[in-house]
């Protein structure tokens, strides 16, 4: 009987590569981006069917990739279905969870370029770190407004601390974006309901104003300010914060490299090992933000059956997407151009290595192509924000206020009323909160009792 002969140690070494490349493949998440996952999500929310949302959100909620984005929509979902205290705790969370996250994995960092972005803990863009400050002032001011002054602090302070790390990266470049006017109004909103202190509300409205010169509502705050009056004897003072439209969010896209990301490439390849990007690459995924059509562009606001104005913008969030995209794109691009340039020089050093040919070269090269076609754009993003955030102050006497929100489009209505009724106290603030992600829009109207605002007779 003959005696079977050992595997020699070459085709041992071959196998365990072919495998290994095989398991890389396997391990990619492939074109099942974030984006793909969030539509159903985004359809209930948009629908106003908002528990239906929150359980397919929760769904999603289980997976560790997408668990930290999809707390953002959770809270969303919470401030709209009047439970502002719970979604001031998510985005706490959130908050908190990013912050950790900038000091990132190396253990991550270094296996996403094995694989691709959606394997890395979800830090966040810049745009929805200001962002989520801004959204706990408002939830905050809709339980009981006890740290909303501190959210519009921290919101500022974000901002600079983007502004100093995208100088010290390139100190030749100006700030991509502006600082929100909303953490300057908002303050000023509350340094004057103090009955006090009125010259940091001036000091706030100024900043706001210079960042809105055309905001003629603003000069009028600014104005009442300087005065030192709040509002008039026996009247308080309502304020309506209007989210419109439907907001930014990633999808994924092909992309041809530039130059100036072909050069940033250059030095992440070199510092993973003894690769060299070519002078020109196949056209490589990456995210890109998508804009959704409007139909709706503010909200006009009645009181007690007298039309008051149309809310004004104090937060583009589409805007500040867009820039904050733009600031980070040259280094997005080049982080899928060393994924590109690491993959095929794996493979090609794998052949060299085993002097490969026939059909086991031509079944590396498929694996090689397999790991690079699986590989998806990390569309990873907080889904569920709104185009804009608006605001209207409106003075109205004390007692119950009847208040009517009607969505308009320059100007014009296009949608139903929403009728709603809230108390007012002398010399005091209340809040409305409303979104209007289109003109059909069916979602719920919440007021700083914590409660679904009732339906006005």
């Amino acid at each position: 009987m003959k005696r079977r002969q050992p595997v020699p140690r070459q085709r041992s070494f071959r196998r365990s590569i072919c495998w290994s490349l095989l398991l890389l493949v396997y391990l990619t998440p492939g074109c099942s981006t974030h984006a793909k996952r969030l539509a159903t999500p985004r359809t209930l929310f948009y629908d106003g069917r908002l528990e239906e949302c929150r359980t397919s959100l929760a769904k999603l909620e289980k997976s560790r990739h997408d668990k930290d984005v999809v707390n953002l929509d959770l809270a969303v979902v919470d401030l709209l279905s009047g439970r502002p205290r719970e979604a001031e705790k998510r985005l706490k969370i959130a908050r908190d969870r990013f912050e950790e996250l900038e000091s990132e994995s190396i253990t991550e960092k270094t296996v996403s370029m094995w694989t691709d972005d959606q394997v890395r803990s979800y830090g966040g863009e810049d745009y929805e770190k200001i962002l989520i400050r801004a959204f706990l002032a408002l939830s905050n001011l809709l339980h009981d407004g006890t740290d909303a002054e501190s959210y519009t602090l921290q919101l500022q302070q974000k901002h600079e601390e983007i502004a100093i790390r995208i100088g010290e990266i390139d100190p030749s470049k100006p700030l991509p974006y502006r600082p929100l006017p909303m953490g300057f109004y908002l303050r000023g909103m509350l340094r004057e309901a103090t009955l006090r202190d009125y010259d940091d509300a001036v000091r706030n409205y100024e900043i706001a104003s210079g960042l809105m010169p055309d905001c003629l509502p603003l000069q009028w705050d600014l104005n009442r300010a300087r005065g030192g009056v709040h509002s008039r004897p026996g009247h308080g003072v309502i304020y309506v914060f209007a989210m419109v439209g439907r907001g930014p969010y990633k999808v994924e896209v092909s992309e041809q490299p530039t130059s100036d990301a072909l050069l940033i490439a250059d030095r992440i390849v070199s510092a993973a090992g003894p690769y060299k990007v070519p002078p020109t690459i196949a056209p490589i995924k990456i995210p890109d933000i998508a804009i959704p059509t409007s139909d709706v562009s503010s909200v006009g606001v009645s009181v007690n059956g007298a039309k008051i104005g149309e809310t004004h913008c104090i937060a583009d969030v589409e805007e500040l997407a867009l820039e904050s995209y733009k600031a980070t794109r040259n280094t997005i691009v080049a982080r899928a151009v060393a994924r590109r340039v690491i993959k095929k020089a794996t493979v090609a050093a794998a052949k060299q290595s085993m002097n490969t040919e026939g059909l086991t070269s031509v079944g590396m090269d498929l694996a090689g192509i397999a790991w690079e076609a699986t590989e998806g754009a990390d569309t990873r993003c907080w889904g569920l924000l709104p185009n804009a955030i608006q605001v209207l102050r409106v003075e109205a006497p004390k007692g119950t206020a009847f208040v009517e929100l009607t969505p308009l489009m320059r100007g014009r209505p296009v949608g139903s009323s929403k009728p709603v009724q809230i108390p007012l106290t002398d010399g005091r603030n209340s809040y409305i909160l409303c979104w209007f992600p289109d003109a059909r829009s069916t979602s719920q109207v919440i007021t700083c009792s914590n409660s679904l605002v009732s339906p006005a007779p």
